[in-house]
């Protein structure tokens, strides 16, 4: 399942994809979508490291991207936690994993 968002201009901005259901996504050979969050932190962070990049976490421990405008959230399937990535347009890019004052929804946030 694919979760979308829209700006005030009704273009697309963000999309989130449902850490059961997929799709999967794939960021040079790593699979972002129902990992287990901890172990894709440590491969998602080396990546950045490789690429001169930064990881950057919210106020949920999130850990996202805000060059590459990719947010990692964790996502509680079942019994279990799985990563649920957003990916945001350049415009949202920005803070995007900030909870309180990013640009994603509300919303978004409340998924669990």
């Amino acid at each position: 399942m694919v979760s979308t968002y829209y700006d005030p201009s009704d273009l697309l901005a963000c999309v989130a994809i449902d850490a059961r259901n997929g799709p999967q996504v794939i960021l040079d050979g790593m699979r972002l979508v129902g990992r287990v969050p901890s172990e894709l932190e440590d491969q998602f962070i080396d990546h950045l490291e490789a690429c001169g990049r930064m990881v950057t976490y919210n106020q949920h421990g999130d850990f996202s991207c805000n060059v590459w405008g990719v947010v990692v959230r964790a996502q509680r399937v079942d019994d279990v936690v799985l990563s649920r990535p957003l990916f945001v347009s350049r415009e949202w890019a920005d803070r995007c994993g900030d909870v309180s004052e990013g640009p994603v929804p509300q919303s978004e946030w409340q998924v669990r």
